[in-house]
């Protein structure tokens, strides 16, 4: 979940570049009214251009809408409600099918419009510089917030209140503290397991009584298991990085405790039944693991 303390600090959105933004207050309003009819010129050469501002009353309605975002630039507390209704027009923006590079597009006519602004009513070169980058980093603020919608509402989620802000930053780290207890689980059994391969294979060796169909067919058993915890324990530390789990790993899963379950049977002819069945339900998985793998191919 990003919070505006995190957007602040990830862009270096400082108290300086709200005051610098809060003095250029006057100018914008003064000017809304040029940049409004700029950006029309602007946005009008884009293709389907009538078919997201199709008649004279929802033109108006946007121009509105348009002035109050632009002067918020200057004036608005930027706060978690801030980002809300960033958020809330990047959302109007992809339900509407607007392209995401139609809004790129136009953050930078309007970067051009204020750096142009600046330039023709500051002197100071260095005053210049620095209103332009604070002009730049709330600008860039609204876009990365705007094109979250695009993306994936998951990857970028601003809670509608601070109750359910904290109640997710809750949760969050819960899940965090779970996800670490798993993957010590995970550790410390792969250690255990590991340890009953290498003891399989010493008994196989040294003692003459042990059947070698049992032997082999617990060292592979072993080998199944320690390969399922190695799976799950890298799906665990992706997700502890962040990144989603997949979900073909539970196929994989579900094939190898199945295999298993087979070398287990293959031992016993009065289960050749069982075997058969089992087999033919790791070749349906088999091919939906394949089937999946195709389509993640594909999305890539």
């Amino acid at each position: 979940m990003e919070t505006i303390q995190n957007i602040n600090q990830i862009y270096n959105f400082t108290k300086e570049d709200i005051s610098n933004l809060g003095s250029l207050k006057e100018l914008a309003q003064s000017n809304a009214n040029n940049f409004i009819e700029g950006l029309y010129q602007f946005i009008s050469k884009f293709d389907n251009y009538s078919k997201f501002l199709s008649d004279e009353e929802i033109k108006n309605r946007h121009k509105e809408k348009l002035r109050i975002w632009f002067l918020d630039l200057f004036s608005a507390k930027y706060n978690e409600d801030y980002l809300r209704k960033i958020k809330k027009i990047g959302e109007v923006h992809a339900q509407i099918g607007l392209p995401s590079h139609y809004v790129s597009a136009t953050m930078s006519f309007i970067k051009s419009f204020l750096h142009s602004l600046i330039l023709e009513n500051y002197d100071i070169l260095y005053r210049q510089e620095e209103l332009k980058l604070s002009v730049d980093k709330i600008l860039d603020i609204n876009l990365d917030v705007m094109t979250s919608s695009y993306i994936d509402e998951n990857q970028f989620y601003i809670a509608k209140s601070k109750i359910e802000t904290n109640i997710v930053r809750l949760s969050s780290r819960i899940s965090y503290f779970f996800d670490v207890g798993l993957v010590s689980l995970l550790v410390f059994t792969s250690f255990l397991i590991f340890f009953l391969f290498v003891s399989d294979i010493v008994k196989f060796l040294f003692n003459a009584t042990s059947s070698f169909e049992n032997t082999v067919v617990n060292i592979l058993g072993a080998m199944l298991i320690l390969w399922t915890i190695r799976e799950l324990l890298e799906e665990e530390v992706k997700r502890l990085k962040g990144k989603k789990f997949a979900l073909n790993v539970f196929i994989s899963l579900a094939m190898a405790a199945l295999l298993r379950k087979i070398l287990i049977f293959s031992l016993e002819p009065q289960k050749s039944e069982e075997v058969a069945v089992l087999g033919l339900l790791v070749l349906i998985l088999g091919i939906v693991y394949w089937l999946m793998n195709i389509s993640e191919q594909k999305k890539q």
